[in-house]
């Protein structure tokens, strides 16, 4: 005999969360903090554009792939769609003075001002300090509402020895700043 299901199956589909109680729960997961970095076409060092994110994860191991999704309303998102280039900057937990440096307030040509930059193989920046950097060319780019799915391939990656903690974002804040209970 077949057990008797707890919550029946709807027949219609569920309607769509409202947008501030989606952003609510979005708020509760946690996410590592990255500079992500580009550089504009056939510029140097001038052409330098980067934004603080958490949306980044890896796609496959082989070969080395991972997806950043950036909103097509902030600067460097046109000079990422126009170079193809990325950098990934994982952030260790002594590089919150960047990540918000990186996330606002800054005048573009001046957020590179501070920090230990280097051009990665593709002309991207990569911060000597980072966690970890991924240095990337975009393979693809999808389309997803307000912002695009940049799928990257990796040329190289930099770790810094010894490791050590990562900066996180949680519920509006990062996590040094919250008092820990």
């Amino acid at each position: 005999m077949a057990a008797a299901l707890a919550h029946p199956i709807p027949l219609s589909p569920p309607m769509a969360p409202k947008p501030d109680l989606f952003r609510q729960g979005m708020r509760r997961l946690a996410g590592a903090c990255t500079i992500i970095t580009s550089v504009a076409p056939g510029q140097g060092r001038e052409g330098w554009a980067g934004l603080t994110a958490t949306a980044v994860a890896s796609v496959t191991a082989e070969p080395a792939r991972l997806l950043v999704c950036i909103n097509r309303s902030t600067w460097a998102h046109n000079i990422i769609s126009q170079s193809r280039i990325l950098g990934v900057n994982v952030l260790g937990d002594d590089a919150l003075p960047l990540a918000k440096r990186f996330a606002g307030g800054v005048p573009p040509e001046e957020k590179f001002a501070e920090g230990n930059w280097l051009t990665a193989t593709s002309g991207a920046p990569l911060l000597g300090s980072a966690l970890a950097s991924f240095d990337c060319l975009v393979g693809e780019s999808i389309e997803a509402s307000t912002h695009d799915i940049f799928i990257c391939d990796v040329l190289g990656v930099l770790l810094r020895e010894p490791g050590g903690d990562p900066l996180i974002y949680f519920d509006g804040a990062f996590l040094p700043e919250r008092p820990i209970q």
